[in-house]
């Protein structure tokens, strides 16, 4: 097709697929997580809907808090630290996770979810950053759409994948949902090693080379769209003449 609705050129950049599958995989995690934890905190803990939104609220204040921060971090150093920050993070509140039990103190369950505050909080600027990295103009919006549309359908797997893994247990309560969220822990854990290591491929000269290579192919594109406004002004000029 001369004009495609995504141009699969894109992928052949490993800065931009690594930021489509990091996204996938960040907003995979954060999703099951929210969904595990909300069932966790009112059916097993027995809080209401309010003391566990409460409970969640220093996750959503971390993430307001990093985020900007993260963004200056990336402008001045790149993504890197920020993805391998957020992975570990991501990483470690899975495998924390896994050993949350119907009784375990409320102060260490609100330490774990910190995790997943910083891993969320460090993720979004650099994902952004690396999608339209070294793409030309031409590209540039089409980049951050495919990177926005890797978020929502990762927040949707997580999810629906989490509640396929949990389902059957929530109504039970108890060590029941609590062993049944180990698989799901466990998934998150390993997300979170997955952005670790996109995060130290997709940065590297490597990565930025094929990155140089893939906007190479869209030259004629800007090309074009630069030279059409001269030749209209050509022909407009000619016109009056």
């Amino acid at each position: 097709m001369p004009d495609p609705l995504l141009e699969l050129r894109l992928f052949r950049s490993v800065p931009f697929s690594s930021a489509i599958l990091t996204a996938l995989f960040a907003l995979c995690g954060f999703g099951a997580f929210l969904f595990v934890t909300t069932l966790y905190l009112q059916n097993v803990r027995g809080m209401s809907a309010l003391t566990a939104g409460l409970c969640l609220l220093p996750v959503g204040a971390l993430i307001v808090v990093l985020a900007p921060l993260t963004g200056r971090l990336v402008g001045t150093r790149g993504p890197r630290l920020p993805l391998v920050v957020s992975g570990a993070a991501l990483a470690l509140g899975g495998g924390t996770s896994i050993w949350l039990g119907p009784a375990t103190p409320l102060p260490a369950v609100l330490a774990m979810y910190l995790l997943f505050g910083i891993a969320q909080g460090t993720v979004n600027p650099p994902i952004t950053n690396s999608a339209v990295s070294g793409m030309p103009a031409s590209m540039a919006g089409v980049a951050a759409s495919v990177a926005s549309a890797g978020r929502q359908t990762g927040t949707t797997l997580g999810v629906a994948i989490a509640g396929t893994v949990v389902g059957s247990a929530a109504s039970r309560g108890g060590t029941a949902f609590t062993a049944a969220a180990h698989d799901v822990w466990l998934l998150v854990l390993g997300l979170g090693v997955g952005i670790l290591v996109l995060g130290l491929l997709g940065t590297g000269r490597w990565a930025s080379d094929t990155a140089a290579r893939a906007a190479a192919l869209f030259d004629g594109v800007d090309a074009g769209a630069a030279a059409g406004p001269s030749r209209g002004a050509r022909v407009h000029t000619h016109g009056n003449g």
